[in-house]
């Protein structure tokens, strides 16, 4: 193609028949990958590689010898046998909240089953059955066999032996709720189990007099025991919820405090079994722990437990 520019000057300009063809785009792939006349490899010689491999192998080395630093400096405050928050420090701030099982998901407090259908009620009962396996005399064991057996202790254990694990009877639980007879809840009277969270040593205090012992509990309190009682959230539900009955009826002894990550310890349990839920109605229970040392509030859990049944 030619032009002509001012009548005198003429100027032809001709198009390169290689440009935007395949072969052109090829031959300038083949050149960044690697250029034999400049001699670079991915657009690089290869001295900038070696620099380039050299920073990077460097930068990350730093990286990692920092990490490793103060990953030692931390190892290094750390104590595995006891946490390093304590006190009001803590999460749970000397004041333990209560657990149960059995827990139908992580994500779920209603535990709702047919008592004339073992399927459906098979998950909560094995969910328990997995849980006290942990209580079984041949899994209460140590590395040094050293247990306490806490049978003839009436009171607080003696302080010299607060290091040892106290050794705990699962026969403390009563004869009804036990997996032979489905936790009860073959007979649409479930047992569920209770326990205190763990708070590193942490002491329950006695009532000094009755004057301090909460009125609902005035009748059934033992000395030297954290008592609980279950409740029925709203009106509707104390109606609905029927009565109790509580294994150990004294709560958890003291004799089994403080926690002290000693080696092969287990948590004081009870069974509370519901006698005679309503038939096909959500009940909500709250469950509270009561020791001098002990503060309850519902919207903080803190001291009680929540959870629903439904037996249809």
């Amino acid at each position: 193609m030619a032009s002509t520019v001012s009548g005198s000057t003429a100027f032809t300009t001709q198009a390169d028949p290689d440009t935007g063809t395949f072969q052109r785009r090829l031959g300038d792939v083949s050149t960044f990958f690697f250029d034999s006349e400049e001699g670079k490899i991915l657009g690089k010689t290869f001295q900038q590689w070696i620099f380039g491999a050299m920073f990077y192998l460097a930068f990350y080395t730093g990286i990692v010898l920092f990490m490793l630093a103060c990953g030692a400096v931390v190892y290094q405050t750390l104590n595995w046998n006891m946490p390093r928050l304590q006190g009001q420090d803590s999460l749970l701030q000397q004041n333990p909240s209560l657990g149960f099982r059995p827990v139908p998901s992580v994500d779920m407090t209603l535990i709702r089953f047919i008592k004339a259908d073992p399927t459906s009620y098979s998950p909560l009962t094995d969910n328990l059955e997995a849980y006290l396996q942990f209580y079984e005399n041949q899994n209460q064991v140590t590395d040094t066999g050293v247990m306490v057996d806490c049978k003839t202790y009436k009171k607080r254990r003696p302080q010299t032996e607060w290091d040892k694990a106290c050794r705990y009877e699962l026969n403390n639980l009563g004869p009804d709720c036990i997996k032979q007879q489905a936790f009860g809840m073959d007979d649409g009277m479930p047992c569920i189990l209770l326990k205190l969270n763990r708070v590193f040593d942490w002491h329950p205090e006695d009532y000094h007099n009755d004057t301090e012992i909460p009125d609902e509990i005035q009748d059934t309190y033992a000395p030297y025991n954290v008592h609980l009682k279950c409740f029925g959230v709203t009106p509707a539900d104390q109606d609905n919820i029927g009565d109790f009955e509580y294994h150990p009826p004294e709560g958890f002894h003291f004799k089994y405090f403080p926690f002290r990550n000693q080696q092969g310890y287990r948590s004081p349990l009870v069974f509370v079994r519901f006698m005679n839920p309503a038939p096909n109605i959500l009940i909500m229970v709250e469950c509270r722990a009561y020791a001098k040392n002990i503060r309850r509030n519902s919207v903080e859990r803190a001291g009680v437990v929540r959870f629903e049944i439904l037996v249809d």
